[in-house]
């Protein structure tokens, strides 16, 4: 098969589970297949080069992913909609795989698609739906036309794609269209297993865009609750966004600056050492399509801490006390369920071994395996229909 994935995040230019989801893939059906990864020119080389036999292939320079407000820019999206349709047009494909979060690339490739014939999966990562209001308080006529936006292509795609069950009865509830087949994200369980824990040690690490709805400032307000009980305690933030520099000021402001550490964008190897290096994940995320960062800890023999959000996945992913811990959406609770483990070690170790358990039920190598027997039924379905269309003549 030719295989095309479209997405405006290029891993390792930058670094989140839709990235990862797509860097593990491409790397692992390119042994078997031609794939490109058609995305923002992110490099300098020319003519576009290859990564792990993935061909790249740039519409155009990136413009900026987050305005002033932290938030995702509508032009950055639009743009990357309307540029991919010429390539898609001009390319052909035996398969297209669109990222639809964001959206908005997904009409570009509905359109394309729709001239060329060729099959369209359409894979999921979140489904908003009300959480626009929230996202944009201040402007609710913007957020009433995202919100309907989103609804209008929630039924695009010859198959749809969710990466948990809760996004897939969220996109199901919200549009009947192709069946929702839910294939998840995963974990590189042997290159886990390769890395070595790095010389630095920290008790407590959060692994992440540094966006709002990642909160973050939960973590900061634990960390400084806990400091007559875990004077000595040592939490690591690894990860960049807007919100860093208003992170840094709290931590300042809560005194807690000598005991946290901002990391930054670090590479993918030196994000499983840290972690490694860890006792405890903090995932304090309001908003998760998955959660790759749990699964990640869990295959690192870190204990996750996930809190409980009706708008994330991430809580399903663990089982509350025998692999991880689910929590109260609050600083108290997300501290007391951290002392609660650092301050029982014997629970703590247990804990770690079953929740390396967990993450071997997500293995990269057998998801590729699902996506590669997805994309070649959508193909056979097309060229049935096809064959059917034309029949009578």
């Amino acid at each position: 098969m030719k295989i095309g994935f479209v997405y405006d995040a290029l891993y390792p230019y930058l670094n989140g589970g839709a990235e990862k989801r797509y860097h593990e893939l491409s790397r692992r059906l390119a042994e078997r297949h031609e794939v490109e990864w058609v995305t923002w020119r992110f490099w300098d080389e020319a003519p576009d080069p290859s990564l792990d036999a993935v061909r790249l292939r740039g519409v155009g320079r990136p413009g900026r992913f987050y305005g002033t407000d932290g938030k995702r820019t509508v032009r950055e999206a639009a743009s990357f909609a309307a540029r991919i349709v010429p390539h898609l047009l001009r390319e052909r494909y035996d398969v297209i795989d669109c990222s639809a979060t964001p959206y908005l690339p997904l009409w570009g490739a509905w359109l394309a698609t729709r001239v060329t014939g060729t099959p369209l999966v359409a894979t999921w990562h979140e489904y908003w739906d009300g959480h626009w209001h929230s996202y944009l308080p201040h402007r609710p006529a913007v957020a009433t036309v995202a919100r309907r936006l989103e609804a209008s292509c929630a039924g695009m795609g010859d198959v749809r794609v969710a990466v948990s069950p809760f996004t897939a009865e969220r996109l199901a509830h919200a549009r009947r269209g192709a069946p929702v087949r839910v294939v998840g994200n995963g974990v590189s369980l042997r290159e886990i297993t390769d890395v070595k824990p790095g010389s630095g040690r920290s008790d407590v690490i959060f692994v992440g865009r540094l966006i709002e709805d990642k909160r973050v400032d939960l973590l900061l307000r634990a960390v400084a609750r806990l400091e007559e009980t875990f004077p000595r305690l040592r939490c690591q933030v690894v990860g960049d966004g807007p919100a860093r520099p208003g992170l840094e000021a709290l931590a300042r402001s809560l005194e807690v600056a000598d005991r946290v550490q901002f990391s930054g964008s670090v590479s993918g190897d030196e994000v499983i050492r840290l972690m490694k290096s860890a006792k405890v994940l903090a995932f304090p995320s309001r908003r998760e399509g998955f959660g790759i960062s749990v699964i990640e800890a869990q295959a690192c023999g870190v204990v996750p801490i996930v809190v409980a959000s009706p708008l994330s996945a991430a809580s399903t992913l663990v089982r509350d006390g025998v692999d991880g811990v689910v929590c109260a959406e609050d600083d108290a609770a997300l501290a007391s369920s951290i002392a609660d483990l650092l301050g029982h070690p014997r629970r703590l170790t247990a804990m770690r071994a079953r929740a390396r358990e967990a993450a071997a039920a997500f293995d990269w190598d057998a998801i590729a395996l699902q996506m590669e027997a997805l994309y070649g039924e959508a193909i056979r379905a097309r060229a049935a229909g096809r064959r059917q269309l034309q029949a009578p003549s």
